[in-house]
């Protein structure tokens, strides 16, 4: 769900050009606060980029216990209902393959067409070869796309709710622009997965709550060469004897230390620099300080701080974009979940036992047949923006707007 924009007179839209007026005015100052670390590292938009608008964020739907698979397929039900033609963008991965399948079962003799960018990761390995193979290793004869990063590229949809934040844009819009040929109305992705179900850190006594001490032993090997490691494993358990804003600022320092003290990049002239530096150490003042008011265990603040604020990424191209995961119902029914159970040991690989919430929306049959490690695209992408590909487009309309 987008973001909506309220006016002084208390009017809302999701389309903010239609509060602004013909003397809509660019806040540059709202601008200088993407290049705050916090909205930078974090890819979120703190402030409406209009002069005289709020920005209001979607709202987190209250924690609603209930089968996660149950609020899955209903929440995919809900997004497909009007569509003929279903698209999925199929990454290779665990959340997107989620996806798919549901999808599959649930469209009914409903056109599926997967579309995947044929992105090389880190290892070398081709991600549409990965497609290919759980495909077929899963016998599913899905219609598949695949994307060349290099060539198949087009301008995404110009949005005035500010930057895009999805990579590559180009890419994405040329395949909205291709599921738009092949008569798809809606794209489905795994966006939001890793945030609402994968295991935050600090999770060694919620897993041995919930799962035994095996279990947390095992946690604990897993995650031991990642983040803060055993020993923010064990700073988060000390930190329970300590007063709330102690242990919450300790938190802080442990899970977050470049933003500790955050300054904005010396590429902001003054005055923005001092003010998204101001900025910044205020939200992260709020945000020990919300932690601490609510008493929140380091996973429980963790989890929180994975999720939210959540930004929710516009289409890039002519065919509406969604996820699952995303949707009211089935966020309601992934925040009741206790933390715990997003743990499973009994998997075969760390990756798959810290996903243990998205196998088990699978069925148990295509176990054999999941990827054991996360794929990274850390080169792909980056040689892609060093490329000139990659390019900002917020507010890039000229005559639409004057600075202020």
């Amino acid at each position: 769900m987008l973001p909506l924009f309220e006016d002084g007179a208390g009017r809302r839209s999701a389309d903010a050009l239609a509060l602004t007026g013909p003397g809509r005015v660019v806040d540059l100052e709202a601008l200088g606060l993407l290049l705050a670390p916090p909205a930078l590292l974090g890819e979120f938009i703190p402030r409406s980029p209009w002069k005289g608008l709020r920005r209001i964020p979607a709202g987190v739907p209250a924690p609603t216990p209930g089968s996660l698979s149950t609020a899955f397929a209903r929440s995919m039900a809900a997004l497909i209902a009007d569509a003929e033609a279903i698209g999925v963008l199929l990454s290779g991965g665990l959340d997107s393959l989620a996806v798919l399948l549901y999808a599959s079962q649930i469209a009914e003799g409903r056109r599926v067409v997967a579309f995947t960018t044929d992105l090389t990761d880190d290892t070398g390995t081709s991600a549409a070869a990965v497609v290919r193979r759980l495909l077929a290793d899963l016998d599913l004869r899905t219609e598949l796309i695949v994307l060349d990063p290099v060539h198949d590229r087009a301008e995404p949809i110009w949005t005035a709710t500010g930057p895009r934040l999805d990579a590559p844009p180009e890419v994405n819009a040329a395949a909205a622009e291709r599921a738009a040929g092949l008569g798809v109305q809606i794209l489905l992705s795994g966006d939001g997965a890793d945030e609402l179900l994968g295991v935050p850190r600090s999770t060694t006594a919620a897993v041995a709550g919930r799962r035994g001490a095996w279990a947390a032993a095992r946690y604990v090997a897993d995650v031991a060469s990642t983040g803060p490691g055993l020993p923010g494993e064990m700073a988060a358990a000390a930190a329970r004897l300590l007063p709330r804003q102690a242990g919450a600022r300790l938190y802080w320092a442990a899970n977050w230390p470049a933003w500790c003290d955050p300054v904005a990049p010396a590429v902001l002239a003054e005055p923005y620099r001092s003010a998204a530096t101001d900025w910044a150490r205020e939200w992260v003042d709020q945000q020990i300080a919300m932690h601490a008011m609510i008493g929140r265990s380091w996973a429980e603040a963790d989890a929180w701080d994975a999720a939210f604020p959540r930004e929710a990424i516009p289409p890039a191209g002519p065919v509406a974009e969604a996820s699952p995961f995303l949707h009211q119902r089935f966020m309601a029914a992934a925040l009741a979940l206790p933390l715990g159970d997003r743990y499973d040991p009994g998997l075969p690989s760390a990756y798959l036992r810290c996903k243990a919430q998205v196998v088990r929306l699978l069925p148990a049959s295509v176990l054999p047949a999941l990827p054991r490690h996360k794929q990274f695209f850390r080169t792909a992408l980056t040689e892609s923006s060093a490329g000139g590909r990659i390019t900002p487009r917020c507010l890039n309309r000229p005559g639409w707007w004057r600075g202020s």
